[in-house]
C-alpha cells in the first residue's frame, strides 16, 4: 500500500510539474509589430517624381508626384482564432515619408498572429468629430468639410492621356452606398509574427499602385482625371485600391 501511495504521488508531481511548464512558456507581457509596406507599380519599384512613365492596364502612361493614404481600425488574429483589436488606431501613408511607410503598432498583447485586418479609410465617427490631431489633423491636407470628411485616398501626378497632362484623385465618402471605406485581409500563409515584450517582429506587405488604375473595370485617365468628391465613382476607385495589399513575409 505504501509503494503505491509513493507511485501515486510521483505521478501527481510529475502531472503538477508539467503543467507549470507550459504555464511558464506561456508568453506574458506586451511587445511590437511592425508593419512594413513596399509599395511597387507592377513589376517596377514605385517612387515619386520618376523619370519615367508607370503604364497602366488601359496603356496609360501615369508618373505621380503625391501618393497618401489612410490605415486605420488595425486587427490582429491570433493563433487559437481568438483578436485583439487596437484602440485608437490612425496611421497616415505618405509616400514622400519613408517612416510613414512602417507602422509601429505598440502595447500588442504577446502572442503568436497569423494574420491582419485594417481599414482603408477613416471611420464615420472620426469623420464627423471635427478637428483632431495626429494622423487625423486637418493639417495633413487630407480633410474636406465637416460635411464630406476625410480623403481616403490621394494620388496626383502627371499623364499625357489628361486634357491639361495632370491627374488628381481624392477619394472619401464615409456614409450611404458610395462610402469608400474597404476593408483588407491578409493572412500570413501559414507564418507566425511572434510578438513578445522583448521582441518586435515585422510583418512586410507588398502594395501594388498599379491596382488603383488596374481592376475589372480600368480607371481610363482620358476618360475622367479629376476626381476631387464622393461619389459612385470614388466608390469604384475604392473597389480597385483595397487589391493593392498582399502579404509578402514575417521576419520574427
Amino acid at each position: 500500500m505504501k509503494k503505491i501511495n509513493i507511485l501515486l504521488f510521483l505521478a501527481a508531481l510529475v502531472a503538477f510539474s508539467a503543467c507549470k511548464d507550459d504555464d511558464d512558456n506561456t508568453p506574458t507581457g506586451n511587445g511590437t509589430l511592425n508593419v512594413e509596406l513596399e509599395h511597387s507599380f507592377g513589376a517596377d519599384a514605385f517612387e515619386l517624381n520618376s523619370a519615367n512613365f508607370y503604364t497602366t492596364a488601359a496603356g496609360e502612361q501615369v508618373k505621380f508626384n503625391t501618393l497618401k493614404y489612410y490605415i486605420s481600425n488595425v486587427v490582429l488574429t491570433k493563433s487559437d482564432g481568438t483578436i485583439w483589436v487596437q484602440p485608437e488606431s490612425y496611421y497616415l501613408v505618405d509616400a514622400s515619408n519613408a517612416a510613414s511607410t512602417m507602422l509601429n503598432i505598440a502595447d500588442v498583447p504577446s502572442a503568436d498572429y497569423t494574420a491582419i485586418t485594417f481599414t482603408l479609410g477613416v471611420d464615420s465617427l472620426r469623420n464627423v468629430s471635427g478637428a483632431q490631431t495626429g494622423a487625423l489633423s486637418v493639417a495633413n491636407g487630407m480633410f474636406w468639410t465637416w460635411n464630406s470628411g476625410y480623403i481616403f485616398f490621394k494620388a496626383e501626378g502627371e499623364s499625357p492621356q489628361s486634357v491639361d497632362n495632370n491627374f488628381i484623385y481624392h477619394i472619401g465618402g464615409f456614409s450611404g452606398a458610395n462610402k469608400a471605406q474597404r476593408t483588407v485581409t491578409l493572412d500570413f500563409a501559414g507564418a507566425k509574427a511572434e510578438v513578445r515584450k522583448d521582441a518586435a517582429p515585422q510583418v512586410h506587405l507588398s502594395v501594388d499602385v498599379a491596382n488603383f488604375f488596374n481592376g475589372t473595370t480600368n480607371l481610363v485617365i482620358a476618360n475622367n482625371s479629376n476626381m476631387m468628391m464622393p461619389g459612385a465613382g470614388a466608390a469604384a476607385i475604392a473597389d480597385r485600391y483595397q487589391n493593392m495589399f498582399e502579404f509578402e513575409h514575417v521576419h520574427n
